[in-house]
């Protein structure tokens, strides 16, 4: 799979996940996240649109930087932990590290892992906000915002 602007790691994982090539999703959304641009998409289960953000994102993260740089909203808990999953299996060789957060798990070790280098926080509303009101969960004015 080849995007212009989306260099050798991303590509390496995607190659090593079974990407082939880009869904008609990915080919729309992935250039356009790459710009910083604001998106809203539709399509069916099964199309490619957790890679279609998670691909740019994970391109776009800046290893180095100690705060959480996207955050991503989730429905259910299970949707929060398989997009967590995506995102860690795509920006594995850039060794980006996403969190999760979501309720009915320990408060607690959320905390510990936001405190620790979080790239992305993929989460669910509320224990998202709890975070965030708590000011476990710190966004800078430029992180990525997504759902």
């Amino acid at each position: 799979m080849r995007f212009d602007k989306i260099g050798s790691d991303i590509e390496r994982a995607l190659a090593g996940l079974g990407y082939k090539e880009a869904t008609e999703v990915q080919r729309e959304v992935v250039p356009l996240v790459l710009e910083e641009k604001d998106v809203v998409v539709k399509a069916q289960t099964g199309s490619g649109k957790t890679a279609s953000f998670a691909i740019p994102i994970c391109e776009l993260v800046e290893w180095g930087e100690n705060k959480p740089q996207a955050l991503v909203l989730e429905p259910t808990r299970e949707l929060a932990a398989q997009v967590q999953a995506d995102f860690t299996n795509i920006g594995r060789f850039k060794r980006i590290k996403a969190t999760a957060i979501f309720g009915k798990s320990p408060f607690a070790k959320q905390k510990l892992e936001l405190k620790q280098k979080s790239h992305v926080v993929v989460g669910t509303p509320g224990r998202t906000l709890d975070h965030i009101e708590k000011r476990y969960a710190k966004f800078g004015e430029s992180a990525l915002f997504g759902y």
